[in-house]
Protein backbone atom coordinates (compact mmCIF):
# COMPACT_ATOMS: atom_id res chain seq x y z
CA UNK A 1 0.00 0.00 0.00
CA UNK A 2 2.91 2.29 0.52
CA UNK A 3 4.66 1.81 -2.37
CA UNK A 4 1.23 2.36 -4.09
CA UNK A 5 0.56 6.26 -2.22
CA UNK A 6 4.42 6.86 -2.80
CA UNK A 7 3.37 6.07 -6.81
CA UNK A 8 0.65 8.07 -6.69
CA UNK A 9 1.67 11.06 -5.25
CA UNK A 10 4.56 11.49 -7.38
CA UNK A 11 2.04 11.23 -10.63
CA UNK A 12 -0.10 13.77 -8.60
CA UNK A 13 3.57 15.94 -8.19
CA UNK A 14 4.59 15.34 -11.89
CA UNK A 15 0.56 16.23 -13.07
CA UNK A 16 0.61 20.10 -11.41
CA UNK A 17 4.27 20.33 -12.67
CA UNK A 18 3.06 19.56 -16.32
CA UNK A 19 0.61 22.16 -15.82
CA UNK A 20 3.06 25.03 -14.78
CA UNK A 21 4.87 24.35 -17.35
CA UNK A 22 2.56 24.34 -19.98
CA UNK A 23 0.29 27.64 -18.79
CA UNK A 24 4.08 29.15 -17.90
CA UNK A 25 4.21 30.32 -21.57
CA UNK A 26 0.86 31.46 -21.34
CA UNK A 27 1.66 33.45 -18.83
CA UNK A 28 5.02 35.07 -20.24
CA UNK A 29 3.01 36.22 -23.21
CA UNK A 30 0.49 38.02 -21.54
CA UNK A 31 -0.15 42.19 -22.97
CA UNK A 32 0.20 44.77 -21.43
CA UNK A 33 -1.27 47.98 -23.19
CA UNK A 34 0.53 51.07 -22.75
CA UNK A 35 -1.55 54.49 -23.56
CA UNK A 36 1.10 56.28 -25.47
CA UNK A 37 1.95 53.26 -27.26
CA UNK A 38 -1.77 52.51 -28.36
CA UNK A 39 -2.41 55.85 -28.96
CA UNK A 40 0.46 56.08 -31.61
CA UNK A 41 -0.27 52.93 -33.05
CA UNK A 42 -3.66 54.24 -34.04
CA UNK A 43 -2.48 57.21 -35.55
CA UNK A 44 0.55 55.18 -37.44
CA UNK A 45 -2.36 52.45 -38.81
CA UNK A 46 -5.00 56.20 -39.96
CA UNK A 47 -1.46 57.10 -41.71
CA UNK A 48 -1.31 54.20 -43.46
CA UNK A 49 -4.56 54.79 -44.54
CA UNK A 50 -6.07 51.45 -42.99
CA UNK A 51 -8.87 53.91 -41.49
CA UNK A 52 -11.42 50.94 -40.90
CA UNK A 53 -8.40 49.10 -38.52
CA UNK A 54 -7.54 52.80 -36.96
CA UNK A 55 -10.92 53.33 -35.56
CA UNK A 56 -10.63 49.87 -33.67
CA UNK A 57 -7.43 51.01 -32.38
CA UNK A 58 -8.80 53.98 -31.54
CA UNK A 59 -11.91 53.12 -30.12
CA UNK A 60 -9.41 50.11 -27.94
CA UNK A 61 -7.20 53.23 -26.60
CA UNK A 62 -10.95 54.78 -25.70
CA UNK A 63 -12.19 51.63 -23.64
CA UNK A 64 -8.80 50.91 -21.60
CA UNK A 65 -7.46 54.59 -20.99
CA UNK A 66 -11.35 56.37 -20.73
CA UNK A 67 -9.58 58.81 -18.15
CA UNK A 68 -6.36 60.12 -20.52
CA UNK A 69 -6.95 63.73 -21.86
CA UNK A 70 -6.73 62.70 -25.21
CA UNK A 71 -9.81 60.82 -25.35
CA UNK A 72 -11.84 64.22 -27.52
CA UNK A 73 -9.30 64.24 -29.85
CA UNK A 74 -9.17 60.32 -30.33
CA UNK A 75 -12.91 60.46 -30.50
CA UNK A 76 -12.27 63.43 -33.75
CA UNK A 77 -9.85 61.30 -35.12
CA UNK A 78 -12.69 58.55 -35.42
CA UNK A 79 -14.53 60.66 -37.29
CA UNK A 80 -12.12 61.71 -39.79
CA UNK A 81 -11.22 57.90 -40.58
CA UNK A 82 -15.24 57.47 -41.23
CA UNK A 83 -14.81 61.18 -43.29
CA UNK A 84 -11.31 59.31 -45.21
CA UNK A 85 -13.83 56.46 -46.14
CA UNK A 86 -16.84 58.11 -47.28
CA UNK A 87 -18.42 57.17 -44.57
CA UNK A 88 -20.74 60.74 -44.16
CA UNK A 89 -23.00 59.50 -41.84
CA UNK A 90 -20.97 58.10 -39.26
CA UNK A 91 -18.59 61.13 -39.23
CA UNK A 92 -20.89 63.25 -38.00
CA UNK A 93 -22.55 60.65 -35.84
CA UNK A 94 -18.61 61.08 -33.93
CA UNK A 95 -19.08 65.07 -34.72
CA UNK A 96 -21.57 66.03 -33.57
CA UNK A 97 -21.25 65.13 -29.74
CA UNK A 98 -18.19 66.95 -30.11
CA UNK A 99 -19.92 70.20 -30.78
CA UNK A 100 -22.21 69.52 -28.30
CA UNK A 101 -20.21 68.93 -25.36
CA UNK A 102 -17.65 72.22 -25.07
CA UNK A 103 -18.38 74.39 -27.15
CA UNK A 104 -15.69 76.12 -26.32
CA UNK A 105 -12.82 73.94 -26.53
CA UNK A 106 -10.61 73.75 -29.35
CA UNK A 107 -12.19 70.54 -30.30
CA UNK A 108 -15.46 72.05 -31.28
CA UNK A 109 -14.26 74.38 -33.36
CA UNK A 110 -12.35 71.48 -35.46
CA UNK A 111 -15.62 69.05 -35.20
CA UNK A 112 -17.65 72.16 -36.82
CA UNK A 113 -15.07 72.69 -39.15
CA UNK A 114 -15.22 68.38 -40.15
CA UNK A 115 -18.79 68.75 -39.90
CA UNK A 116 -18.92 71.45 -42.76
CA UNK A 117 -16.28 69.55 -44.79
CA UNK A 118 -18.67 65.69 -44.58
CA UNK A 119 -20.99 68.17 -45.83
CA UNK A 120 -18.89 69.72 -48.62
CA UNK A 121 -17.37 66.38 -49.97
CA UNK A 122 -20.68 64.18 -49.54
CA UNK A 123 -21.87 67.79 -52.11
CA UNK A 124 -24.32 69.37 -50.05
CA UNK A 125 -23.55 72.84 -50.37
CA UNK A 126 -26.07 74.43 -48.10
CA UNK A 127 -25.46 72.72 -45.06
CA UNK A 128 -21.63 72.89 -45.77
CA UNK A 129 -22.02 76.37 -46.40
CA UNK A 130 -23.75 76.73 -42.85
CA UNK A 131 -20.79 75.28 -40.97
CA UNK A 132 -18.10 77.07 -42.50
CA UNK A 133 -20.30 80.20 -41.63
CA UNK A 134 -20.27 79.07 -38.03
CA UNK A 135 -16.72 78.22 -37.78
CA UNK A 136 -15.95 81.76 -39.50
CA UNK A 137 -18.32 83.49 -36.57
CA UNK A 138 -17.85 81.60 -33.40
CA UNK A 139 -14.18 81.13 -33.66
CA UNK A 140 -12.56 83.99 -35.26
CA UNK A 141 -8.75 83.92 -34.04
CA UNK A 142 -8.87 79.96 -34.78
CA UNK A 143 -6.17 78.85 -37.50
CA UNK A 144 -9.21 77.12 -38.72
CA UNK A 145 -10.64 80.21 -39.78
CA UNK A 146 -8.79 80.99 -42.96
CA UNK A 147 -9.29 77.10 -43.97
CA UNK A 148 -13.31 77.68 -43.73
CA UNK A 149 -13.06 80.91 -45.52
CA UNK A 150 -11.04 78.71 -48.18
CA UNK A 151 -13.62 76.05 -48.08
CA UNK A 152 -16.81 78.39 -48.36
CA UNK A 153 -15.39 79.95 -51.38
CA UNK A 154 -15.25 76.71 -53.19
CA UNK A 155 -18.65 76.01 -51.66
CA UNK A 156 -20.25 79.45 -53.67
CA UNK A 157 -18.14 78.10 -56.96
CA UNK A 158 -20.46 74.60 -56.66
CA UNK A 159 -22.78 76.96 -56.45
CA UNK A 160 -22.41 79.11 -59.22
CA UNK A 161 -22.19 82.11 -57.25
CA UNK A 162 -19.03 83.46 -59.11
CA UNK A 163 -19.20 86.77 -57.47
CA UNK A 164 -19.97 85.74 -53.57
CA UNK A 165 -17.20 83.41 -54.07
CA UNK A 166 -14.38 85.98 -55.71
CA UNK A 167 -15.44 87.85 -52.38
CA UNK A 168 -15.03 84.82 -49.87
CA UNK A 169 -11.39 84.47 -51.17
CA UNK A 170 -10.59 88.34 -51.33
CA UNK A 171 -11.14 88.15 -47.52
CA UNK A 172 -8.53 85.35 -46.86
CA UNK A 173 -5.71 86.90 -44.93
CA UNK A 174 -2.08 87.26 -46.30
CA UNK A 175 -0.62 85.62 -43.06
CA UNK A 176 -2.19 82.50 -43.95
CA UNK A 177 -1.10 79.82 -45.96
CA UNK A 178 -4.22 80.07 -48.24
CA UNK A 179 -3.19 83.66 -49.32
CA UNK A 180 -1.91 83.16 -52.85
CA UNK A 181 -3.63 80.17 -53.80
CA UNK A 182 -7.17 82.63 -52.87
CA UNK A 183 -5.60 85.25 -54.70
CA UNK A 184 -5.98 83.34 -58.49
CA UNK A 185 -8.97 81.76 -57.22
CA UNK A 186 -10.87 85.48 -56.48
CA UNK A 187 -9.58 86.35 -60.23
CA UNK A 188 -10.37 82.65 -61.80
CA UNK A 189 -13.69 82.55 -60.17
CA UNK A 190 -15.11 86.16 -62.23
CA UNK A 191 -14.40 84.11 -65.35
CA UNK A 192 -17.25 82.04 -64.61
CA UNK A 193 -19.80 84.60 -65.45
CA UNK A 194 -18.80 84.49 -68.56
CA UNK A 195 -18.93 80.95 -69.61
CA UNK A 196 -20.28 80.18 -73.22
CA UNK A 197 -23.62 78.60 -71.94
CA UNK A 198 -26.95 77.97 -73.72
CA UNK A 199 -30.12 79.89 -72.45
CA UNK A 200 -32.36 76.76 -72.07
CA UNK A 201 -35.55 79.12 -72.79
CA UNK A 202 -34.14 80.08 -76.13
CA UNK A 203 -33.77 75.91 -77.25
CA UNK A 204 -36.80 75.20 -76.07
CA UNK A 205 -38.08 78.07 -78.55
CA UNK A 206 -35.91 77.07 -81.06
CA UNK A 207 -37.40 73.31 -80.47
CA UNK A 208 -40.75 74.44 -82.33
CA UNK A 209 -39.05 73.44 -85.82
CA UNK A 210 -37.88 69.81 -84.30
CA UNK A 211 -34.48 69.28 -84.08
CA UNK A 212 -33.59 73.18 -84.20
CA UNK A 213 -33.11 73.48 -81.01
CA UNK A 214 -30.79 70.36 -80.04
CA UNK A 215 -28.93 71.88 -83.00
CA UNK A 216 -28.75 74.61 -80.86
CA UNK A 217 -26.86 72.94 -78.14
CA UNK A 218 -24.04 70.89 -80.71
CA UNK A 219 -26.51 67.74 -80.17
CA UNK A 220 -27.07 67.07 -84.23
CA UNK A 221 -27.45 63.16 -83.78
CA UNK A 222 -30.73 63.78 -81.62
CA UNK A 223 -31.40 66.98 -84.06
CA UNK A 224 -31.38 64.40 -86.91
CA UNK A 225 -33.42 61.96 -84.85
CA UNK A 226 -36.00 64.49 -83.55
CA UNK A 227 -36.66 65.98 -87.10
CA UNK A 228 -37.12 62.94 -88.90
CA UNK A 229 -39.35 61.14 -86.38
CA UNK A 230 -41.20 64.23 -85.92
CA UNK A 231 -41.65 64.61 -89.79
CA UNK A 232 -42.70 60.85 -90.41
CA UNK A 233 -45.51 61.55 -87.88
CA UNK A 234 -46.80 64.92 -89.38
CA UNK A 235 -46.50 63.38 -92.87
CA UNK A 236 -48.52 60.06 -92.09
CA UNK A 237 -50.99 62.12 -89.88
CA UNK A 238 -51.62 64.49 -92.67
CA UNK A 239 -51.45 61.36 -95.42
CA UNK A 240 -54.28 59.84 -93.56
CA UNK A 241 -56.78 62.81 -93.34
CA UNK A 242 -56.26 63.08 -97.26
CA UNK A 243 -57.05 59.33 -97.33
CA UNK A 244 -60.72 60.31 -95.01
CA UNK A 245 -58.90 58.22 -92.71
CA UNK A 246 -59.82 60.15 -89.91
CA UNK A 247 -58.97 57.78 -86.54
CA UNK A 248 -55.78 56.85 -87.84
CA UNK A 249 -54.51 60.27 -88.58
CA UNK A 250 -56.10 61.55 -84.78
CA UNK A 251 -54.40 58.37 -83.45
CA UNK A 252 -51.30 59.68 -85.52
CA UNK A 253 -51.97 63.03 -84.57
CA UNK A 254 -51.53 62.48 -80.89
CA UNK A 255 -49.09 60.39 -80.79
CA UNK A 256 -47.14 62.99 -82.99
CA UNK A 257 -47.97 65.25 -79.97
CA UNK A 258 -46.18 63.38 -77.30
CA UNK A 259 -42.67 63.54 -79.92
CA UNK A 260 -42.90 67.10 -80.67
CA UNK A 261 -43.36 68.02 -76.66
CA UNK A 262 -40.71 65.58 -75.76
CA UNK A 263 -38.69 66.72 -78.56
CA UNK A 264 -38.96 70.67 -76.85
CA UNK A 265 -38.24 69.43 -73.15
CA UNK A 266 -35.50 67.56 -74.63
CA UNK A 267 -34.43 70.66 -76.01
CA UNK A 268 -34.41 72.17 -72.97
CA UNK A 269 -33.02 69.84 -70.83
CA UNK A 270 -29.97 69.80 -72.99
CA UNK A 271 -29.55 73.31 -72.51
CA UNK A 272 -29.26 72.38 -68.82
CA UNK A 273 -27.02 69.69 -69.10
CA UNK A 274 -24.61 71.43 -71.47
CA UNK A 275 -24.54 74.47 -69.01
CA UNK A 276 -23.52 72.12 -65.59
CA UNK A 277 -20.98 70.02 -67.94
CA UNK A 278 -19.68 73.64 -69.35
CA UNK A 279 -19.12 74.93 -65.55
CA UNK A 280 -18.02 71.34 -64.16
CA UNK A 281 -15.31 71.45 -66.48
CA UNK A 282 -14.55 75.25 -66.05
CA UNK A 283 -14.20 74.36 -61.72
CA UNK A 284 -12.25 71.44 -62.01
CA UNK A 285 -9.78 73.29 -64.14
CA UNK A 286 -9.06 75.41 -60.94
CA UNK A 287 -6.48 74.24 -58.45
CA UNK A 288 -7.69 73.28 -55.24
CA UNK A 289 -4.39 73.52 -53.54
CA UNK A 290 -5.75 72.44 -49.99
CA UNK A 291 -4.97 68.58 -49.16
CA UNK A 292 -6.05 68.60 -45.22
CA UNK A 293 -4.37 65.73 -43.52
CA UNK A 294 -6.43 67.12 -40.33
CA UNK A 295 -5.41 66.22 -36.55
CA UNK A 296 -2.69 63.44 -37.48
CA UNK A 297 0.29 65.76 -36.55
CA UNK A 298 1.85 66.41 -33.43
CA UNK A 299 2.95 70.82 -34.82
CA UNK A 300 0.30 73.67 -34.53
CA UNK A 301 -1.76 74.71 -31.90
CA UNK A 302 -4.96 72.46 -33.72
CA UNK A 303 -3.28 69.58 -34.91
CA UNK A 304 -3.53 70.94 -38.51
CA UNK A 305 -1.68 70.13 -41.20
CA UNK A 306 -2.07 71.84 -44.88
CA UNK A 307 -0.59 70.47 -47.09
CA UNK A 308 -0.47 72.64 -50.65
CA UNK A 309 -0.06 70.74 -53.91
CA UNK A 310 1.42 72.35 -56.99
Amino acid sequence: MGKIRIKTLFFFIATICLILLCASPVLSDQIIINSDDQFDFARSVMSDGDHTRAIVEFERFIHFFPGDSRVPRARLLIGMCYLKDRRYEKAREIFYPLITAETDSPFSAKAVFLMGESYYQQGISKEAESYFVQVIEKYPDSDLKNAALYRLGWTRMRQNKWGEASAVFETIEKDSLFYESSRELAAQSLNGEELPEKNPAYAGTLAIIPGLGHVYVSRYRDAMVSFFVNGLFIWAAVQAFHSDQDVLGGILTFVELGFYTGNIYSAVNAAHKHNRKVQNDFRESLQDTLDLNLFTAEKGQLGLTLTFQF
